[in-house]
């Protein structure tokens, strides 16, 4: 693989890492007075998935994830934040499999997303990795489903670098990515309002 093509690759990988949107574990964060809130109707467990592949593009190709999962709880309440870890797995991209480090968000039901810790990307058998650092990136959309949220992201302008070799060292700053996932309470209902 090229340099280059590695680090679009991870770009994109750093954008998937966006993609999961979904919420889980909530964050005792502050009830916004105006605006949009998560409301669970009890504390419980709650279960990402995502609803199809995540899907990273650069100039240099396309990187698609076939799974996005994870596990959270949920305080029964109305909170403007959410924290939770997603997991990417089935991941090919420029004909290597890709491996993406669990990846720690903060959403937001009024704004940004942030990737709260760094996310690693490895190419197989590329001799480096790339890192995606902890950053705020665009907005997810969200939607009630029958006592679950969807969440949808379409973001752009995620950052990454490489630590040297085929993944190259200088920055990075042009990945998308795309992607549904669907959170679902273990009892009770979850939505966004």
């Amino acid at each position: 693989m090229q340099r280059t093509k590695i680090m679009r690759y991870v770009t994109l990988i750093g954008v998937a890492s966006l993609a999961a949107a979904a919420i889980a574990g909530a964050d005792a964060g502050s009830v916004s007075a105006t605006g949009h809130e998560f409301d669970a109707s009890k504390t419980t467990k709650v279960t990402i998935k995502s609803s199809g592949n995540q899907v990273f593009s650069t100039g240099a190709g396309t990187i698609e994830c076939t799974s996005a999962s994870g596990t959270g709880e949920v305080t029964a309440g109305k909170v403007e934040k959410e924290r939770e870890v997603i997991t990417y797995g089935g991941c090919i991209g420029f004909d290597a499999n890709i491996t993406i480090s669990a990846v720690h968000f903060e959403f937001n039901a009024n704004g940004p997303t942030k990737i709260e810790k760094n996310v690693t990307v490895t190419p197989e058998d590329a001799g480096c990795n790339v890192t995606i650092p902890a950053q705020t990136v665009s907005t997810v959309d969200y939607s009630n489903a029958s006592g679950k949220v969807e969440a949808s992201a379409a973001i752009s302008k995620i950052h990454s670098y490489g630590n040297g070799g085929n993944c190259g060292t200088e920055e990075e700053t042009n990945g998308t990515y795309s992607g549904d996932t669907v959170a679902t309470p273990e009892s009770g209902t979850l939505k966004w309002e």
